[in-house]
C-alpha cells in the first residue's frame, strides 16, 4: 500500500538511461564545440571523447537493458546519412570518368588483399581475417559528410572522397555479406542455404530499395511543390523509417537498402531535390548519436585482445588505399598532392564498420571475439585522430571554404 508521501520521488535518485544519454548527448555537443573553438579540432572529435568516456568508464549510458534501442537509433540515423550520401554518387559522372572506377577498385582491391595478407601472416583465423578485411575496404560515411558539411569544402578531392566513399560502402557491405556467408554453412551445413543466403539479401534489398526510390521520386515530383521544407523533410524521414521497418521484417540489409534507395534515387532523377535545408541541423545530432553509440561499445578488455593487430590494420589500410588512389591520380584528372590528400581522406572508420561487425555476431553469437575487438579498437582511434587529418587533408588541396 502506498504512504501518503509516496508522491515523493524516492531516495537515493536512481537516474535512468534517459537521463544518461541526455547527459551524454550534452557534453558531448560542449565538448565539441569546446574541440572547435579553444583548439580548432573538429567537431566529431569531441563527440567521439564523450562517447568514449561514456562506455569505457561504466557511466551507464547503455547497458544490456538497452542494446536493442542503441541499435534502432544506429540503424536509423547511419540509415539517413548512408540514403544522403548515395544521393550524392552520380553515376553519369562515374561513367564519363572511367579513371575514378579503376580508382576507387584499385583502393578497394588492394585494401582487401592487403588486409588480408598481413591478418593472415600475423596468426590471426582465416574466416576473421576475411571479414575484416571486407570491412576494412568502408570509409566512415558520417564522418566524411558531417567534416565536409563544417568545412564547406568543394573541389575535386571533396567530390570524389564522397564517390569512393559511397563506393565503399557498397563493396564492404556486400563483400562482408558474401564472406559471412560462409559461417552460415559451418554452422547450419546446408548448402543450399548457404548460397541462398546472400542472393535473398542482396537482391531483397536491391528490390526494397528500388521501391523506397520511386517513392521518393513520386513524392517529390508531385507533393514538394505544396510543401514547406520542413514538412517534407518529416515526410522523407517518415519513408526512411518504413524502409528501415520492411528491411528488418524481411531480415534485410538495412544498410545497404538506404544507401541503394539514395543511389536509385540521384540517378533516376536528372536533378533529384532530396534533403530540405532543416535536414543540416537533424544531420548533426544524428552524428552525434553515432559517434556517441558507437563508442559506448568499447571496452578496455578489446585493447588486450586486438589492439596490436588494430594499430597494424590501420597502417595497412593507410598504405593500400594511398597507393590505389595514388596510382590512378594523374589519369583520373588529379595532381599528386590531390590524390596523396584523397588517399588519405579515405581512412576513417566509424559506425558503418561497427554495425557491419555487430551483424556478423547477431546471425554468428559465437564467432571469433578477435573480430571485434580488433575493429572496436581500430575504430577508436581512426575516430580520434582522423577528423582532425581530414581537416588538414581538404586544407592542404584549397578545398576548405568554412573562413578558417
Amino acid at each position: 500500500m502506498k504512504s501518503a508521501f509516496s508522491f515523493l520521488p524516492n531516495w537515493p535518485l536512481a537516474p535512468d538511461a534517459v537521463f544518461w544519454a541526455g547527459l551524454a548527448l550534452f557534453a558531448a555537443g560542449l565538448c565539441g564545440e569546446l574541440c572547435y573553438r579553444a583548439w580548432r579540432l573538429p567537431r566529431i572529435t569531441g563527440y567521439a571523447v564523450i562517447g568514449l568516456i561514456a562506455g569505457s568508464f561504466g557511466f551507464g549510458v547503455i547497458d544490456t537493458s538497452t542494446d536493442e534501442t542503441s541499435r534502432l537509433l544506429m540503424d536509423v540515423a547511419l540509415g539517413l546519412l548512408l540514403f544522403e550520401l548515395g544521393s550524392r554518387l552520380d553515376l553519369r559522372w562515374i561513367r564519363r570518368n572511367p579513371w575514378l572506377v579503376a580508382s576507387s577498385l584499385a583502393e578497394a582491391t588492394l585494401t582487401f588483399v592487403l588486409v588480408l595478407f598481413v591478418m593472415l601472416a600475423l596468426g590471426v583465423s582465416g574466416m576473421v581475417a576475411l571479414v575484416l578485411s571486407a570491412i576494412a575496404i568502408a570509409t566512415s560515411p558520417s564522418m566524411v559528410i558531417q567534416l565536409k558539411t563544417e568545412l564547406r569544402a568543394e573541389g575535386q578531392v571533396s567530390q570524389r572522397l564522397i564517390t569512393l566513399t559511397a563506393l565503399n560502402s557498397v563493396y564492404a557491405i556486400v563483400l562482408t555479406k558474401l564472406v559471412t556467408s560462409w559461417l552460415h554453412q559451418e554452422a547450419y551445413g546446408n548448402v543450399f542455404a548457404t548460397i541462398l543466403q546472400p542472393l535473398y539479401l542482396l537482391a531483397g534489398s536491391f528490390i526494397v530499395a528500388y521501391l523506397v526510390a520511386r517513392s521518393c521520386n513520386y513524392l517529390f515530383r508531385h507533393m514538394t511543390a505544396t510543401m514547406r521544407d520542413e514538412h517534407s523533410f518529416v515526410a522523407l524521414f517518415g519513408l526512411v523509417m518504413l524502409a528501415i521497418a520492411v528491411a528488418q521484417a524481411l531480415k534485410l540489409s538495412t544498410l545497404l537498402t538506404l544507401l541503394l534507395a539514395g543511389i536509385i534515387v540521384k540517378n533516376l532523377e536528372a536533378r533529384p531535390q532530396l534533403w530540405p535545408e532543416h535536414f543540416g541541423t537533424a544531420g548533426w545530432l544524428l552524428t552525434v548519436v553515432l559517434f556517441v553509440l558507437t563508442l559506448t561499445s568499447f571496452t578496455w578488455g578489446d585493447i588486450a585482445l586486438g589492439g596490436l593487430l588494430a594499430i597494424v590494420l590501420i597502417i595497412t589500410r593507410l598504405a593500400a588505399k594511398l597507393a590505389g588512389v595514388v596510382v590512378f591520380a594523374k589519369p583520373s584528372g588529379l595532381g599528386m598532392k590531390q590524390g596523396i590528400a584523397l588517399g588519405i581522406a579515405l581512412t576513417p572508420m566509424s559506425a558503418l564498420s561497427y554495425l557491419l561487425v555487430d551483424d556478423t555476431y547477431q546471425l554468428y553469437p559465437n564467432f571469433d571475439p578477435h573480430l571485434r575487438a580488433i575493429v572496436m579498437c581500430s575504430i577508436v582511434i581512426l575516430q580520434l585522430v582522423t577528423p582532425f587529418v581530414v581537416y588538414r587533408c581538404l586544407s592542404a588541396v584549397g578545398e576548405r571554404s568554412d573562413g578558417n
